[in-house]
């Protein structure tokens, strides 16, 4: 085993043991004697595993103590088609769902380019999921991805979106969160737009409804980092973040 490979063996020991601040020291003070690509470097803070709260909303990252949440709400059909169609099942096996999601909890984003959390009221009440995918640390871009119950508190979804437009272009100082909306989910669009989102292209006919089995448009929205601090999205903030 190589000197690189058993930095990364170290590190990802210490975060099987969710010792992060630990990990991450351990990995600057490596990187200082032997060459380690920044990008594993800057995927080790502690941070990315952070709980992010703010007035009525916490997003905690998603994990094994979350596997009975993740599995009742898969089995929510009308969710999941709202969140997304394309969704993969999960095991029925709570002890595997558990091992997936510990798996996936303690990697890094140079392993596994995506960010999951559980979307909370302030009183730790699961509601729903938001997620970043594709993300490149390269170009500071993600795609998001959002979806919460019915029965949510009023504003939910939309402090959701404010907490992680805070996280993701102050605090990791990104360029760039992208979504792709179905053109026969106007009321999702009109909200995306509404918190600052520019339509940015339409993908004719480019993925298979898994309801119908046809072909539906896919609107391409944007925002970036210079356009999330709107007036509105202040005023929202100030109700919903407070």
């Amino acid at each position: 085993m190589s000197n690189l490979e058993s930095i990364y063996k170290k590190a990802k020991e210490l975060r099987f043991a969710y010792q992060f601040d630990e990990a991450f020291k351990f990995i600057v003070e490596s990187s200082n004697k032997i060459q380690i690509p920044n990008e594993v470097v800057w995927s080790h803070q502690p941070i990315l595993w952070s709980d992010i709260s703010a007035g009525i909303c916490k997003l905690t990252r998603r994990k094994k103590e979350d596997a009975e949440f993740i599995s009742e709400i898969w089995k929510n059909k009308d969710f999941i088609y709202q969140f997304h169609r394309q969704a993969k099942n999960v095991s029925e096996n709570i002890d595997i769902l558990r091992q997936t999601l510990d798996q996936e909890y303690i990697s890094t984003l140079n392993e596994n380019n995506q960010l999951h959390w559980i979307v909370k009221d302030k009183a730790n009440k699961a509601y729903g999921l938001l997620s970043l995918t594709n993300i490149s640390i390269t170009n500071k871009s993600a795609e998001v991805l959002l979806g919460v119950l019915p029965e949510a508190p009023l504003g939910l979804a939309t402090a959701s979106m404010l907490v992680l437009f805070q996280f993701f272009f102050k605090a990791l100082n990104f360029h760039k969160l992208y979504s792709f909306v179905y053109e026969d989910n106007p009321h999702s669009l009109k909200g995306t737009l509404h918190l600052g989102f520019k339509q940015e292209g339409l993908l004719r006919k480019h993925i298979i409804d898994p309801l119908s089995g046809k072909y539906v448009n896919l609107i391409q929205t944007g925002l970036l980092a210079s356009e999330a601090d709107t007036f509105p999205n202040k005023k929202l903030m100030e109700r919903l973040l407070k």
